[in-house]
């Protein structure tokens, strides 16, 4: 085959394209997301985590028999979306935060056949964590201080008898998050084409062990949003 003829096949021989500048500007979205262009579907707590809002990743059978749908986060805007960054933590790293879009019109191609072309993102193997409450809470009277000597802060008894509706009674803090060196944020940035939705969710690639406390804990925890729009 000439060059002549590659070119034809592949469009070379249409009229040149014209590139664009795009002019941007960025939104940003906190915790527990309660705004009118976002809605969140999750199953508990509802956005009262001190760490971010937990999302399941999973769908699941609850013990009545319930089909359970998983946990997201959709958001709408006006003008185009090109970017987004999420940024959270996972409930046991290494964590996960897919992204799925629905793109404008000008997109798609005369030739594409559009159940084929999945607007939709994954981004794995992101480091930190939150510090699971097994990790932080005692039930019985653990010491004080740490092997240094340095303090354990007081438990924000109210915060967290609200949060599980339930009295915490004489529990203590345990640890800190100096003490694990896998505590700590992670960020996802997905570079995707100009859309008017997006749906964000994520979670963990748990680790468990036989003994684990909470094998099952494979949220991520959602701290913050920013969308990029084209204005």
């Amino acid at each position: 085959m000439s060059n002549d003829d590659e070119k034809r096949v592949v469009g070379y021989s249409d009229p040149p394209m014209t590139r664009k500048i795009l002019e941007m500007e960025t939104y940003e979205y906190h915790l527990p997301f309660n705004y009118e262009n976002i809605t969140v579907n999750r199953r508990y707590l509802h956005g009262q985590e001190w760490h971010g809002m937990e999302i399941n990743p999973v769908n699941s059978i609850g013990a009545d028999g319930t089909h359970y749908p998983p946990d997201n986060i959709i958001i709408t805007e006006d003008k185009p979306i090109v970017r987004v960054v999420v940024i959270g933590s996972a409930c046991v790293p290494p964590g996960f935060v897919q992204l799925e879009a629905v793109p404008l019109e000008e997109f798609y191609k005369a030739t594409d056949v559009r159940e084929t072309a999945a607007v939709r993102y994954r981004i794995n193997n992101l480091w930190g964590m939150h510090m699971r409450c097994d990790n932080w809470l005692s039930k019985c009277k653990a010491p004080i201080h740490d092997e240094q000597g340095r303090g354990y802060p007081e438990i924000p008894r109210e915060r967290v008898e609200q949060v599980w509706n339930r009295k915490v009674g004489e529990q203590v803090m345990k640890g800190h998050y100096r003490e694990n060196p896998l505590i700590g944020m992670s960020s996802a940035v997905f570079e995707i084409p100009k859309s008017g939705k997006i749906t964000i969710s994520g979670g963990s690639e748990i680790c468990a062990w036989t003994d684990d406390n909470y094998p099952d804990d494979v949220h991520y925890s959602f701290r913050m949003v920013r969308v990029t729009v084209v204005k």
